[in-house]
């Protein structure tokens, strides 16, 4: 018996096609028992705390997979920036990496509103406006291919210089870093008139040492795991910006993994992410005093600049959402939730 593919018009033997059905159905459910590497790019140094907790997780879901997924990392920025890394994962170099909100700009640009410079307070706003908003921000990922584990908080920004800053003033005459990439911080500091100088996160020991950049604006903790604190001897605690890191990793991959082992995958990352999330107020302060212990000097930012550069941020923010820089509707909503917040918190004072 013959048997034709009419679209086709070409004779296929029946046995030639019961091989064709078994190997496509063999390629779209992979056998239970292969083993996997996932490739994971981080600029995290290879002797930091986030090393050592991606290090366990990664033992616990090879021995929760009965060795059927490992996770390679390539710790300290070993395969380049991130948009190298965004690059590798696209043709399949890499299969993720850890990132933050800049690193995702042009994609998705509504994950940089919690980092618009001046935005929040103090901790207390922040995670007020993240129980309302993060689930959502986390559901974009899906509609980019990728899968991601929550996000983690990294802190407040704070000046770090080697002049003393203490207001707005100071600021105008010194050279900003800027992430590269990062449009929106760029327009904040156009607007302020200050004098960015884009550069990505692997270049910024270089520029502090060689007077290319004269200021940068980064949590404590971060300053420390990347030891920018060596070429800086001030910091002014004025809360910049929120910033935080997540973890993405490309869904094809991940669809390729039986739902048992995306099930452990998903906890054991999550898991690092939410004990990471709910220490970070605490490491942020002890990251600060393990500064001001080894002879980095505070300086104080008065109350009235700090207001001064809140009010002058009110625009020009609203601006960049006009512009369909980051969602107006999101933008409206964070900033209501923090209305919201500041006038509850009168109402208990």
């Amino acid at each position: 018996m013959i048997i034709f593919k009419k679209k086709l018009g070409v004779k296929v033997k029946p046995i030639n096609n019961l091989i064709l059905i078994i190997c496509s159905f063999l390629f779209l459910y992979p056998a239970a028992n292969a083993q996997m590497q996932l490739k994971i790019a981080t600029l995290a140094p290879q002797n930091s705390d986030w090393a050592e907790k991606f290090q366990e997780g990664s033992k616990e879901i090879q021995r929760r997979t009965q060795n059927r997924v490992k996770l390679k990392f390539y710790w300290g920025g070993a395969q380049g920036n991130a948009k190298k890394n965004l690059q590798k994962i696209k043709i399949g170099q890499l299969h993720g990496g850890t990132f933050s909100p800049t690193d995702f700009q042009d994609i998705y640009p509504d994950l940089n509103i919690y980092g618009l410079p001046f935005l929040f307070k103090d901790f207390d706003e922040i995670e007020y406006v993240r129980k309302l908003v993060d689930l959502d921000l986390e559901s974009g990922f899906k509609e980019l291919g990728y899968e991601m584990y929550g996000f983690a908080g990294g802190g407040f920004a704070y000046v770090m210089s080697n002049e003393p800053i203490s207001g707005y003033d100071d600021l105008k005459s010194q050279k900003i870093w800027l992430p590269q990439g990062d449009l929106i911080s760029y327009e904040a500091m156009r607007s302020l008139e200050l004098l960015p100088v884009p550069l990505p996160m692997t270049d910024v020991l270089t520029g502090l040492q060689t007077g290319l950049i004269d200021i940068v604006a980064i949590p404590a903790v971060v300053a420390l795991a990347l030891q920018w604190h060596t070429k800086i001897k001030y910091i002014t605690r004025i809360p910049v910006l929120y910033a935080m890191g997540f973890l993405a990793i490309d869904s094809r991959v991940i669809n390729r993994l039986s739902i048992h082992d995306r099930n452990v995958i998903s906890e054991v990352l999550r898991s690092i992410y939410e004990e990471v999330n709910a220490d970070s107020k605490n490491d942020s302060e002890n990251a600060m005093q393990a500064l001001l212990n080894i002879g980095i000097k505070e300086v104080p930012f008065h109350d009235n600049e700090y207001k001064r550069l809140t009010n002058l941020m009110i625009k020009p923010n609203l601006e960049m959402a006009k512009r369909d820089m980051f969602s107006l509707e999101l933008f409206e909503h964070i900033s209501n939730y923090i209305i919201e917040y500041r006038a509850n918190l009168a109402l208990q004072q």
